[in-house]
């Protein structure tokens, strides 16, 4: 099931990383890092709603995303790092991220006119994530999300396309709403 979460505390940001995919590997039909650009827009565009996807709008200035990488006798493997926060602590949304513990899979994250692809079906990242505790008021607290794993060939850069899986999410229900 594809669902959106709403990470509090977002504002309008310009050509900052806005908004995130995250899609269960064992969803996807096979694709790899020389697939061409446009089977890839058919794969997302196209996800069955019963797909498992996690999407999210990103904390202002709230994302890391390394990748660095090293030339072997087998090509450039690049290791992409992606690190945020996702609020607040909530028993529902620590049981869906419990689902996604350990489990490979890919990741798109959008500008408002560019979107990076990190994964692919062949090569996937590892999803993690760690409640954020602290008994400072001051401090953000909700779960670390971690994807980081080793890939053939760089992340996929996406212009002027608007994936539609940003719109198809269906809204996740808090279990601490009023």
């Amino acid at each position: 099931m594809i669902q959106e979460l709403c990470n509090i505390g977002n504002e309008h940001q310009i050509d900052t990383f806005f908004k995130i995919a995250i899609f269960e590997v064992s969803q996807l039909p096979y694709f790899n890092n020389l697939t061409s650009d446009e089977t890839i827009e058919n794969i997302i565009t196209n996800i069955p709603d019963t797909s498992q996807v996690l999407i999210t709008e990103l904390l202002p200035k709230n994302i890391r995303v390394d990748a660095g990488s090293k030339i072997t006798d087998q090509g450039v493997f690049y290791k992409p790092n992606i690190a945020f926060t996702l609020t607040p602590q909530d028993k529902n949304l620590q049981a869906l991220l419990e689902t996604y513990q350990n489990k490979e899979v890919i990741t798109l994250i959008s500008k408002r006119q560019t979107s990076y692809l990190y994964g692919t079906k062949a090569q996937p990242l590892l999803f993690e994530y760690d409640p954020i505790h602290s008994n400072d008021p001051s401090v953000l607290k909700g779960y670390a999300i971690k994807i980081y794993g080793e890939v053939l060939g760089a992340e996929k850069l996406f212009e002027d396309i608007t994936f539609n899986i940003y719109s198809r999410g269906l809204a996740f229900t808090l279990a601490q709403e009023l």
